[in-house]
């Protein structure tokens, strides 16, 4: 993976680089909006895959919907890293889902990430998620499965450039994005509190609210030489 900047890039915006120091340690609320526009990337068996994280979601250790509100365990311990270490945790043994820890170690924060824009390896992505629509990496477990993340990748450093990732690196420039809050998705407990932050108007999100023939316009224009036929674009 390259160590400085990358080219690549959704039209609008330029390349990325290495986070700045103390980026991971702010509070996972401040956190959470600052990685939406920053490209989640691995390099591994398959090729390398990216994409534009435009969807998160926030943890603190006061919050119910926590996995640190009960204090530290064997399963969450990574989220009582220092910021910037992943965070990886299984559901029902089925599923990942990839966290960005946030603040200094022990706090106990965590940035869920929920979903990317594609960039680089889309091709990939459709193999290994066994499907090819044009949102390979619009969800939690999902984004994990496109971009080759396992459990073993709990713990890891997302601030290292270099070997198989995952890793993260921030905007060469300040895009004009729009971000949006609401409440998070999924949860029963402190389903209230505004703490899911997304790039407005991205057709990449989570939520299947968006209008198919609308997916096919901005897939097209992203991805010409992938043409999947309009009856995926659910996926």
């Amino acid at each position: 993976m390259a160590a400085s900047v990358m080219e690549a890039r959704p039209e609008g915006a330029g390349g990325w680089l290495g986070p700045p120091p103390g980026f991971f340690l702010r509070p996972s609320t401040g956190l959470a909006p600052a990685l939406l526009g920053c490209l989640l990337l691995t390099d591994r068996a398959g090729g390398r895959t990216s994409g534009v994280i435009v969807e998160t979601e926030a943890y603190t250790m006061d919050d119910p919907a926590s996995h640190s509100y009960r204090g530290p365990t064997r399963r969450n311990r990574s989220m009582f890293a220092p910021g910037g270490t992943a965070y990886v945790y299984s559901i029902y043994g089925l599923h990942v889902c990839f966290n960005v820890a946030a603040g200094p170690a022990g706090c106990g924060e965590a940035v869920l990430v929920r979903a990317l824009e594609p960039v680089e390896g889309l091709a990939e992505m459709q193999r290994r998620r066994g499907l090819p629509g044009s949102r390979p990496a619009s969800g939690p477990a999902l984004l994990c499965r496109a971009l080759g993340i396992t459990m073993d990748d709990d713990g890891a450093d997302l601030s290292l450039a270099t070997g198989p990732g995952p890793a993260l690196l921030v905007p060469a420039d300040v895009p004009g994005w729009s971000v949006g809050i609401s409440p998070r998705i999924g949860i029963t407990r402190a389903a209230d509190w505004p703490r899911r932050f997304y790039l407005s108007g991205n057709l990449f999100l989570f939520a299947r609210l968006i209008p198919v023939r609308l997916r096919r316009q901005q897939y097209d224009a992203h991805f010409p030489q992938y043409p999947v036929p309009l009856a995926e674009m659910g996926q």
